[in-house]
């Protein structure tokens, strides 16, 4: 059986000092009517500036030394905290990744079952035989909830494998796209004068941006089609807070 511990409460004594806070109230007060127009003035107004630095200074002192052992308290909390949260998100983090490993065996085993039954059911067709055909596994998507309060959550992220490819696609989407450029115009003679290349235009004058790639992979998915690039979905098993 699990036994949970309540938390201590700590109890602080917020009350001000009512004699600083009388002093305090006293020095503000007449820091407001300070004016200085003359020298004397200005040394009389030095002198209460002192009275206000030492006041000040005090005060600080009296605080820090009240907050010193809550300080102190709070270090050893997070300490605490920081070495059971630790081992416990580690040993979640485990479960979840024997969990998600058994859900893509289990999604690969019928994947490859449907595969199978389908390819059995195209030969058997072509070569005239009658198609004993026996039931077609369909590949169903796990649930998205696994057990209570944990969920499964896909990311999208895409790369490029090719920068040769996603160049040469985008060329010809421009080429595409250019309505004062028909189709028929698009020759090597056209390249070599309209475009007129050189040694320079190399493809390391080119980069792809991998945060434009990935919105894409986002947005798409699998329907991501661009020559050079590839898709890769990662699982993962989240708590819910």
């Amino acid at each position: 059986m699990t036994r949970l511990i309540a938390p201590k409460t700590v109890t602080v004594d917020l009350d001000p000092e009512p004699a600083l806070t009388g002093q305090t109230a006293e020095l503000v007060q007449l820091a407001g009517h300070i004016i200085v127009t003359n020298e004397t003035e200005s040394v009389q107004a030095s002198a209460f500036l002192k009275r206000v630095q030492v006041l000040r200074r005090f005060v600080s002192g009296v605080y820090k030394t009240a907050k010193s052992p809550l300080a102190d308290a709070k270090r050893r909390l997070d300490a605490q905290e920081k070495s059971l949260l630790e081992p416990l998100r580690r040993a979640e983090a485990d479960v979840m990744e024997t969990i998600l490993m058994f859900r893509n065996a289990e999604e690969s085993r019928r994947e490859e079952a449907a595969a199978v039954a389908v390819e059995a059911t195209v030969v058997a067709r072509l070569s005239g035989a009658p198609a004993a055909l026996g039931p077609v596994l369909r590949v169903v998507a796990p649930p998205e909830t696994l057990v209570e309060g944990m969920i499964s959550r896909s990311t999208w992220t895409a790369s490029c494998v090719d920068l040769r490819k996603v160049v040469l696609a985008v060329a010809a989407q421009l080429l595409l796209d250019d309505e004062t450029v028909g189709a028929t115009k698009v020759t090597r003679r056209w390249l070599v004068t309209t475009c007129a290349p050189s040694s320079q235009a190399s493809l390391d004058l080119l980069s792809i941006s991998s945060p434009r790639l990935n919105a894409l992979a986002r947005a798409l998915r699998h329907d991501l089609s661009v020559p050079g690039t590839a898709v890769q979905e990662h699982q993962q098993l989240v708590s819910r807070r």
